[in-house]
C-alpha cells in the first residue's frame, strides 16, 4: 500500500487503548471523510492518544473512531521537508465509529486542531495532500466529504478547514499534461503571428 511508505506515517495500531474490537467492514469504502478534533493543535490532548481515551472512557467505543489521525504538534523531518505526523491507528478492513450510519462504508480522517481558531499550516496540509494522494493511488475510496457533508450531519461544524484545497497543497497533484501540438496546422482566418 501507498501510504505505508510515507515517511511521516507511525502505525500504532493495537497500540492505543481498548475497549473491545471492531467489526469488519461488509461494505466496500466509497468515502474518505474529514474530520477535525476541535481541540486546540498545540495542547497536550490534540493526540490520537488522547482522542483514544475520549472515544474509549467517556464514549464507551471499542477504539478510537478514525483510521488515520493527522498531528500538527508532532512535525516529523522527513527527505520531503517537514510534516505533520499521521498515526495509523485501526485497519482499513474495521468499520470505525466516526460518522453514524455511515460507518460501514467511510474511512475516517481526523485533522487534530480547532480550525475556527487554529491556523493550518504547511506540515499539516503537506500530510494531508500526500495521505489522500496515496489513498487514491491505493484505490481506498472514491469520494472526499467533510463529516458534515454526511447524511445527517449537516449541523455538526466538522470539518472547518477546506480539505479540497489542501489536497492540492503547493501543486502536489501533478498538473495535467498539455496536449501535444499538431505536427501539421492549417492556417485559419483571423490567424496572426
Amino acid at each position: 500500500m501507498n501510504f505505508t511508505k510515507l515517511h511521516q506515517l507511525v502505525d500504532k495500531r493495537g497500540k492505543l487503548i481498548p475497549k473491545g474490537t471492531y467489526s469488519k467492514r461488509t461494505k466496500a469504502i466509497t468515502h474518505r471523510v474529514w474530520h477535525h478534533s476541535l481541540t486546540k493543535k498545540d495542547l497536550g490532548g490534540s493526540d490520537a492518544a488522547s482522542f483514544a481515551g475520549y472515544h474509549v472512557n467517556t464514549l464507551g467505543w471499542p477504539g478510537i473512531g478514525y483510521t488515520f489521525v493527522i498531528e500538527p504538534k508532532n512535525a516529523i523531518n522527513t527527505p520531503n521537508g517537514k510534516r505533520a505526523r499521521i498515526v495509523y491507528v485501526n485497519d482499513i478492513d474495521r468499520r470505525t465509529y466516526h460518522v453514524g450510519n455511515s460507518n460501514q462504508f467511510s474511512l475516517g480522517i481526523c485533522v487534530a486542531g480547532e480550525y475556527r481558531y487554529d491556523t493550518m499550516d504547511d506540515a499539516t496540509l503537506a500530510s494531508i495532500a500526500e495521505l489522500h494522494a496515496a489513498l487514491v493511488k491505493d484505490g481506498i475510496g472514491k469520494y472526499d466529504k467533510a463529516h458534515n457533508e454526511m447524511l445527517g450531519y449537516s449541523w455538526k461544524a466538522c470539518c472547518q478547514y477546506n480539505y479540497r484545497d489542501a489536497f492540492d497543497w503547493k501543486g502536489s497533484k501533478t498538473p495535467a499534461k498539455p496536449a501535444p501540438a499538431p505536427e501539421v496546422y492549417t492556417i485559419q482566418e483571423g490567424d496572426t503571428l
